[in-house]
């Protein structure tokens, strides 16, 4: 008897660009979802009470959150790239003493020394904030209990710490271990909404397991075969 195959799993691919920048509104369009989301939030409360003004900017910022314009998008990937190698380059200059805070500390820095050029907002800054942190967050989830499992791969922002040696590793991997604890606690969720940060690798749609392969850092679009808004890393 033939045995059967099971269906295979189909794989989008997606790479940024910002020539051909991912999900985007007309003026008009955004502008209405606006109108609706600004409803909803006066809703919720009974229509009692409350700002319009102050609903109208809450609901654009969730907008432009979720569905970020072609300029936002660029701007976005500029300010994540730049965090993630203000990150990569305080690990790296990580003295010989290690522990959770150092890591906390080196996120907190690389915020504020991008905060201080002032080439981006501080709302675009704390929105690829947030996707950093889940990215390092993935990358100590990978990494375990064990020094030898830092590789260019599984190790991202922390492979700047590959070469220090076997002692420095084993007192780094303790240190991932020990953030990834606290900062496991207090992330919301560990899973990537569409219209956010992603570095490069491989996802999956929470709803159907459709695979996304993102070969760069690029903006999460909703799933191409059910349409959900919702991933989480392979």
């Amino acid at each position: 008897m033939a045995k059967e195959k099971s269906p295979r799993r189909r794989t989008s691919q997606v790479s940024a660009s910002p020539e051909t920048p991912g999900q985007s509104l007309s003026s008009e369009e955004r502008r209405r979802r606006i109108e609706q989301a600004a409803y909803f939030r006066a809703q919720q409360r009974g229509f009692n009470g409350g700002d319009p003004v102050e609903d109208w900017l809450a609901a654009e910022r969730e907008i432009n959150r979720l569905l970020p314009s072609p300029q936002q998008q660029k701007q976005e990937l500029a300010a994540y790239t730049k965090l993630r190698e203000g990150v990569s380059r305080v690990l790296g200059d990580a003295k010989e003493t290690l522990n959770a805070e150092t890591i906390r500390q080196a996120l907190a820095q690389a915020i504020a020394q991008l905060k201080q050029v002032g080439e981006h907002t501080a709302d675009t800054i704390d929105k690829v904030a947030a996707n950093v942190e889940r990215d390092m967050v993935n990358a100590a989830q990978k990494i375990g209990t064990r020094w030898d499992a830092y590789s260019e791969k599984t190790a991202d922002l922390f492979q700047v710490w590959r070469d220090r040696g076997n002692r420095f590793l084993t007192d780094a991997t303790a240190a991932v271990g020990d953030w990834l604890q606290q900062t496991s606690d207090k992330l919301k969720t560990q899973t990537y909404q569409s219209g956010e940060m992603a570095a490069s690798g491989t996802l999956e749609c929470t709803a159907c397991g459709e695979r996304l392969v993102l070969q760069t850092a690029s903006h999460l679009p909703a799933c191409s075969k059910c349409h959900n808004r919702e991933y989480r890393r392979v």
